[in-house]
């Protein structure tokens, strides 16, 4: 009863408070960008004075395609940028484009007359600007606050047979099966973040912030009915990073980091989902936490070539914690918003996960190596045409003998100059399964796959029940702006197995009778109410197949999901 007061406490907390915040975009923290513009609200009458303007913001700005969203550092750019004399105000716009990846937009009006700025502001400067604390001409030290709350209701969960698919899992304490049922959850969550100039002849910054969540869930939800909160820290991380330009306009950029941070490769594929929520930790569908345990990370970019050194240990939940370190490389080329060529290896120096076969024998996942080559054709914003992603993988072990395979094709088309700028995409997915038959062991190893449901989260009900292995899917997808606000994203999907041995993923499917997982017909709704508010919704209806009716002695009932939640953030 206490935890459930504490539950409706934090609800409470958040709807109490939300007129309080300001704005921000971090919730697509870590999210690549794909591009980067700058937009001007009232430009000069003179070319060659605006010319002039554009190449100084730039260079205050320098943030590129093939890099991530870190919010610390757009706040110091987009900073910089509005103590320019000439510049009444400046901010900028992260938003996810319809073809996958954020869109970055600086947002800059122009002032009348050259006006002087304030040298120093903030609060601890005796200003009334919070969320910031502190800026000068070298510094910038703010606070951040988000949080999020969500209704999400099942109808039929895991099939109706809970009792068969979640046997042995331990999370469980009361699932949803049969019939309806519904919870809601929640999160706060609020940090502090710097950033100070160590040398201004060599743009070389130091850069660090710190923040903790507050999650709860209350009613039943698909594991457990036990209403619980918990709080923990989330990213904590230092990093120092700089920028040299050189003749003929080329320009270098470097930056390491350290410490609890997310971390994404490509659009997901292979490592996305750096952090694990539920149980415990509450927030199942919410996923507030992405941050690592630890990463490692060194970025250096030459124009248009990236590379990318990492080490990496995800932050599982502790009942089911791995302990897995993996160590890898990364390098991306591409031709700003055109094509992108990009390559990865990993290893896994540490783990202890393991890898079930029909004989009994347990391989370890310890001694991992995975290869990755990913080509994508984006466009420029707002512009139509051909669009394709394409990534291959290849997985051994140094232990014991393994070739495990995973792959997509990617095409579409978008038609940016349409009503509703419309974008349509088919995708082919594979990802193999074990022979048993050989002495090989071929079923694919997901590692940190994930993101939402248009990257690698595949079918909203689906995803929960088979994650990325022994598995080919087909998955056609529409995204509609229906108005400069809202977006619409229908989604079909057709599941099959890569082969009728399944062990390694849900036991009550160990053996795939015939290969149909089944069939998903989701429909995603997003509102961009403002830099302030985020409201989404989905209804998605999973339909199990033959392979999967078979395997659970034919009782097996349509999954239904309805979802609605809203994210607000104060920067």
């Amino acid at each position: 009863m206490m935890k459930k007061i504490g539950i409706l406490f934090l609800f409470l907390f958040i709807g109490l408070n939300v007129t309080f915040a300001q704005e921000s975009g971090n919730f697509l923290e870590g999210e690549n960008i794909q591009s980067v513009v700058i937009e001007f609200k009232n430009p000069l009458d003179d070319d060659l004075n605006q010319k002039n303007l554009n190449a100084k913001i730039e260079l205050l700005f320098p943030v590129y395609p093939q890099t991530t969203v870190r919010t610390i550092l757009l706040d110091a750019y987009a900073a910089k940028v509005k103590q320019l004399p000439e510049v009444a105000d400046a901010y900028y716009e992260v938003r996810p484009s319809l073809t996958g990846d954020i869109n970055v937009t600086l947002k800059v009006t122009l002032s009348d007359t050259l006006k002087d700025k304030p040298s120093k502001s903030g609060v601890l400067a005796g200003g009334k600007d919070f969320p910031l604390l502190y800026l000068d001409n070298k510094s910038l030290l703010t606070t951040k606050f988000a949080l999020a709350e969500m209704l999400y209701s099942n109808n039929n969960s895991w099939y109706g047979r809970d009792d068969a698919m979640l046997q042995g899992n331990p999370l469980v304490d009361g699932p949803a099966g049969k019939g309806y049922t519904g919870w809601f959850e929640g999160w706060v969550s609020g940090g502090i973040y710097g950033i100070t100039t160590l040398s201004n002849k060599r743009n070389i910054y130091l850069y660090g912030g710190a923040s903790f969540i507050m999650s709860g869930s209350a009613g039943r939800e698909l594991f457990t009915d036990v209403s619980r909160i918990h709080t923990a820290f989330d990213d904590a991380y230092v990093g120092f990073f700089g920028t040299k330009s050189f003749s003929k306009g080329n320009l270098l950029s470097y930056n390491f980091s350290v410490g609890r941070q997310q971390f994404t490769i490509g659009n997901g594929f292979i490592i996305r989902n750096t952090a694990s929520n539920g149980g415990d930790r509450a927030a199942l569908q919410l996923n507030p936490r992405w941050a690592a345990d630890y990463l490692g990370l060194a970025t250096i970019k030459y124009n248009n070539l990236m590379l990318q050194v990492f080490q990496i240990n995800p932050d599982e939940l502790p009942i089911i914690d791995s302990r897995t370190v993996m160590n890898g490389f990364n390098t991306e080329y591409g031709i700003n918003l055109g094509h992108k060529v990009g390559f990865t290896y990993l290893n896994v120096s540490r783990s202890d996960f393991g890898y079930y076969t029909p004989t009994g024998d347990v391989f370890r996942r310890n001694g991992l190596n995975l290869y990755n080559i990913r080509y994508f054709k984006n466009l420029t914003q707002g512009n139509a045409g051909l669009l394709i992603k394409t990534e291959l993988a290849h997985e051994t072990n140094s232990n014991f003998k393994m070739s495990a395979f995973a792959g997509y094709g990617e095409i579409g088309w978008s038609f940016a100059k349409a009503k509703a700028s419309p974008t349509f995409i088919y995708r082919f997915s594979y990802f193999s399964g074990d022979d048993p038959t050989t002495k090989t062991f071929e079923r694919w190893d997901p590692l940190l796959t994930g993101g939402n449901g248009e990257d690698w989260v595949l079918g909203a009900n689906h995803f929960k029940i088979v994650q990325n292995s022994n598995l080919i899917a087909h998955k056609i997808q529409a995204s509609l702006r229906v108005s400069k606000k809202v977006e619409l994203v229908p989604q079909y999907f057709y599941f099959l197995a890569a082969n009728n041995n399944n062990v390694g993923g849900n036991p009550a499917l160990s053996y795939m009778p015939q290969k149909e997982y089944g069939q998903e017909v989701n429909l995603t709704w997003k509102y961009f109410h403002s830099r302030k508010w985020y409201f989404h919704g989905h209804f998605a209806q999973t339909i199990p197949g033959a392979g999967v009716k078979e395997a659970l002695g034919g009782d097996a009932k349509s999954w239904f999901s309805a979802m609605l939640f809203f994210r607000y953030s104060l920067n």
